[in-house]
């Protein structure tokens, strides 16, 4: 039987068309005599045609439901009256469907929601809907369900409820949600779609209509086609171990069956999900850096892959979804593989995440044309539970110039610890500077007068990856340029190609202090470590052990003590093998409070934060720091200048500020700085 399901509202038809889309259209209807694989759409092809408010028609594809149900579902971007008019199988019309069943209509009207998310038109580094208005990513990932945990539907209402808009979804099996691999070791008939797992996606993707929530459905995860990161290559059923016909996971990107059958579970994708406006875009790997195949150095493979699954979605999406894989720098920008892609994302684990996200290298000012922002950043250990690291990633994420915030990965804290509110925050603040609507906004790391020193701590914003520079200066106001690419893995004999030189600081102090390096890790191979003051050294051995450690009490720093003036630091490894760098500190070096922001001429957001606090645990912060902010190359005129809580999401205080076509510049007073505060600085119309 033909039965038309609407989903969400429906209002009469209105004069006139906004831009945008409106609620989900479904029909529903049996085909008992279909003998052909239902799940091949070349053997198998149905379609509705649909007539459209202006006369056209359109083919719109179905998808198998189980047992003889079929389903078509369409997303009108027009108001109007819409009517299914034939079925069809391979292009052949099903005319006793028809003869039986009265032909379906829909009146579609109201206001339409905002439509399907776009690079924008004007700005290549932004995000935008149909109707025009931005779309900022800020949330966190939802990968997949653990345990007893909260379904990913009811978790959606909690994001939306703080404020998110962002998430992305792993189609993964240990939870029940791949699509061709069920859990519980029970391979499915090659080619086949788990319906139980589609019907789970529905949840999913209707959760996420219903809550504001964009996300990034992920087809594949590097450890299907692994033997070495996280590898499920001896479970996956297109391995010949367990009936399917793959030697090597590398053969996946190659084989022709295995491309046919991805296109199919891709067809499938678009025909049950495709009409969604709340995926943001089909990612079409998670990580695929970890994969056997580029492991071995076949990006050619690997490139060609998402050449062709990208033109393939391109092909049959009638609402050109956005289309992206991850990761960069270790899928270099300019690689093969981004390409036909829509936008670069970024994963990172950094020791230190302020060095690391503040100094996000401008993909997308070297490659422009897409936007690029974070999709996964934590602590490497996973250990967040007062979400400190959350809250600097997040803020420091705001103020890199990116097209969205950095997507925090471990969402089992986020329930467990209740993050939340830090999300609530940031998103308040974003709304309210109107940070989304701004483009070619420039980094700044502006001065800020302080009678209270501090200690200067950052550090290397890399990981495991070549030097490519190893001498820095060091001013009192910031991170030298270049140390958010330099590796946090310092390495010894085993891996000297990797940094040949000593690591090189160049200071000046104007005041008594030291030199603190901080360890993270040691490798089981071990290490050791030369620590330099013009010349005079301190050395210390880091002895083989069984396995990689975390360092004992007192083997965690090495420290020199550092006179008034100018002066030359290095630092060496002449052991076997690496060690992980969490941070340097310049102790009684810079001023107590740090600032970094985006300006144009007639606008500005700047992130403040206490030096002595900002990793401080809750309890243990020293005393408030106040100053004076310095901003430059300001229009002249009256600004609004606002002042935010970062973790109430709440005004401090507004005040309206005159800039003189003498200056072009102001001083502004800041709030007391217990940890961090945010100013938002708007030229008043």
């Amino acid at each position: 039987m033909l039965s038309p399901v609407v989903r969400g509202q429906s209002a009469k038809s209105s004069k006139g068309s906004a831009r945008g889309s409106y609620a989900m259209l479904e029909t529903s209807f049996q085909l008992p005599d279909v003998q052909s694989d239902p799940f091949d759409y070349e053997q198998t092809d149905i379609e509705a045609t649909l007539r459209q408010p202006n006369g056209s028609t359109r083919q719109i594809p179905a998808f198998f439901d189980g047992n003889s149900l079929w389903r078509v579902r369409f997303t009108p971007t027009t108001p109007g009256k819409y009517s299914v008019t034939a079925i069809q199988l391979n292009g052949r019309q099903i005319v006793e469907v028809l003869q039986r069943l009265p032909q379906r209509e829909w009146t579609v009207g109201g206001q339409p929601q905002p439509g399907f998310v776009r690079v924008d038109r004007l700005d290549a580094n932004r995000f935008s809907f149909d109707n025009g208005t931005r779309y900022f990513p800020i949330g966190h990932n939802q990968a997949w369900q653990n345990g007893n945990a909260p379904d990913i539907p009811t978790l959606f209402g909690k994001m939306h409820a703080a404020g998110e808009n962002w998430s992305r979804v792993w189609m993964n099996h240990w939870d029940g949600k791949n699509l061709d691999w069920p859990p519980g070791g029970n391979p499915p008939k090659l080619g086949e779609i788990n319906l139980n797992a589609a019907r789970k996606w529905d949840a999913i993707v209707e959760a996420a209509g219903r809550n504001g929530i964009y996300l990034q459905m992920t087809l594949q995860h590097h450890g299907q086609y692994s033997t070495g990161t996280n590898p499920n290559w001896d479970e996956n059923p297109y391995n010949v171990k367990n009936g399917g016909w793959l030697q090597k996971p590398e053969e996946f990107f190659t084989d022709a069956w295995a491309r046919a059958l991805t296109k199919r579970k891709l067809r499938y994708i678009l025909a049950r999900w495709g009409y969604s406006p709340n995926i943001l875009a089909f990612e079409l790997f998670n990580e695929v850096q970890f994969t056997d195949a580029a492991h071995n150095k076949q990006w050619d493979i690997i490139a060609a892959w998402h050449q062709e699954m990208a033109a393939f979605l391109r092909q049959h999406d009638p609402y050109h979804h956005l289309i992206t894989t991850s990761s960069v720098p270790d899928v270099a920008a300019d690689s093969a593989v981004w390409q036909t892609l829509d936008y670069y994302q970024r994963h990172a684990y950094p020791s230190d995440v302020l060095t690391s996200l503040l100094g996000t290298e401008g993909t997308q000012n070297k490659l422009p044309g897409k936007p690029f922002f974070t999709g996964e950043f934590g602590p490497s250990n996973l250990q967040d539970t007062n979400g400190i690291y959350l809250h600097e990633g997040l803020w420091a994420s705001l103020m890199s110039g990116l097209s969205g915030a950095a997507e925090y990965w471990d969402w089992d804290a986020i329930e467990r610890h209740n993050l939340y509110p830090h999300f609530r925050a940031a998103s308040n603040f974003i709304a309210a500077s109107k940070l989304a609507d701004q483009s070619n906004l420039q980094k700044i790391t502006p001065l800020i007068e302080t009678t209270q020193r501090a200690a200067l701590r950052f550090g290397p914003g890399g990981g495991w990856k070549a030097a490519s520079a190893n001498e820095f200066t060091v001013e009192s106001n910031g991170v030298p340029a270049g140390m958010d690419k330099y590796p946090s893995f310092f390495q010894g004999q085993f891996h000297h190609d990797l940094l040949p030189q000593p690591l090189t600081f160049r200071v000046n102090y104007t005041q008594p202090g030291a030199f603190i390096v901080t360890l993270s890790q040691i490798a089981k191979a071990g290490a050791h470590l030369t620590l330099s003051l013009d010349g005079k050294s301190t050395e210390r051995d880091y002895p083989a052990t069984d396995n990689d450690s975390t360092p004992k009490n007192g083997e965690a720093t090495l420290q020199v003590e550092v006179p008034p003036g100018q002066h030359t630091i290095s630092l060496a490894n002449t052991g076997k093998d690496w060690v992980v760098i969490r941070h340097f500190t310049f102790t009684n070096y810079a001023p107590s409070l740090a600032a970094n922001g985006l300006m144009d001429r007639g606008y500005a957001v700047v992130w403040l934060y206490n030096r002595n606090n900002i990793e401080a645990p809750p309890g243990k912060e020293q005393p408030a720091a106040n100053g004076q902010l310095n901003l430059t190359n300001l229009i002249p005129g009256y600004y609004r200048a606002t002042w935010w809580d970062t973790y109430s999401g709440t005004q401090l205080q507004t005040n309206t500020i005159n800039v003189s076509k003498n200056s072009q510049r102001i001083f502004l007073p800041t709030p007391s700085v217990i940890r961090d505060v945010a100013l938002a600085l708007v030229k008043m119309r």
